[in-house]
């Protein structure tokens, strides 16, 4: 049985003009509908202060046809359950704590996820990484991946091909559950990369979106899919971030939230994040930022 906070999360998302910051901020203080239609309305609408539409959503949530979302939301995760794929929102059982530093604006309100969430829980290392890499990034990232696996700890990885699905791989053969984060509904996920996304699963491992199952695969949602995973990680290692990309933006948040970086050198030029990371010199010293 989903908690009731989690019906609230998917049932506010249903709501128009209800986005991140709205949910997030509601969610925080209110963690169910009948927790907001019982306080006072004044108390609320101050917790939606700035927000557009405020006095709108607020109507919304205290309709009783709002009633009717909120069952929508049932029937909609009980059938991704009977799919086993688990929905996450902040708070609840699995919810990755990491994901809590991103601003609200970045922070999904539901994450949808596919595998064993023993996964994440597991320490973890974030590898960031912009296909197509020259042959010399690739080969330094999976030593470094070596390293770390060869230690007993994870990696957090996208979902696409070139060193995602190769770091896949080395995690299998290592037997350590890796988390690889699509950047899109975990329905769309690319049709050649379902193979090895069965048998990542397979192995203990954990599929995870921050999009409903059939949204995408659009390019601009890259960008919060970079910070996904580097927010899942207790550590995270840059490979070569092309300047701009979601990437190198994933990586400035990292940075500033105090999150050990690493960074293959040579450093991107004009990443201001750059100059607090650390230097990757031995592959082996990465398994302690992340113990």
């Amino acid at each position: 049985m989903p908690p009731p906070t989690s019906l609230f999360a998917v049932a506010l998302l249903s709501l128009d003009g209800v986005g991140r910051v709205t949910a997030h901020r509601l969610l925080e203080r209110f963690p169910t509908a009948e927790a907001v239609r019982t306080a006072p309305r004044e108390q609320v609408l101050l917790r939606l202060k700035g927000v557009a539409h405020a006095d709108r959503t607020v109507d919304a949530i205290c309709d009783p046809a709002f009633d009717e979302a909120t069952e929508a939301a049932r029937a909609q995760v009980a059938a991704l359950a009977g799919r086993q794929i688990h929905v996450l929102t902040p708070g609840a059982t699995g919810w990755p704590p990491g994901l809590d530093a991103l601003d609200r604006a970045d922070r999904p309100v539901v994450l949808y996820a596919f595998g064993d969430l023993a996964a994440l829980a597991w320490p973890s290392l974030s590898v960031l990484a912009s296909a197509p890499l020259a042959a010399e990034p690739f080969e330094r990232a999976q030593d470094v991946a070596r390293a770390v696996l060869a230690r007993g700890r994870g990696l957090v990885v996208g979902a696409a091909h070139g060193v995602d699905l190769a770091l896949q791989k080395l995690s299998l053969a290592a037997s350590v559950p890796a988390v690889a984060v699509v950047g899109a509904g975990l329905a769309r996920l690319e049709r050649s990369m379902r193979p090895g996304a069965t048998a990542l699963t397979k192995a203990g491992g954990l599929l995870v979106s921050p999009f409903p199952m059939a949204h995408g695969p659009f390019e601009h949602d890259d960008r919060e899919r970079a910070f996904v995973q580097a927010a899942i990680g207790r550590a995270v290692l840059a490979v070569a971030p092309p300047p701009g990309s979601p990437e190198d933006r994933a990586l400035a948040w990292a940075s500033d939230a105090g999150r050990t970086v690493g960074l293959l050198p040579p450093a991107p030029p004009d990443a201001t994040w750059s100059a607090s990371a650390l230097p990757v010199d031995d592959p082996h010293a990465v398994a302690e930022w992340v113990a």
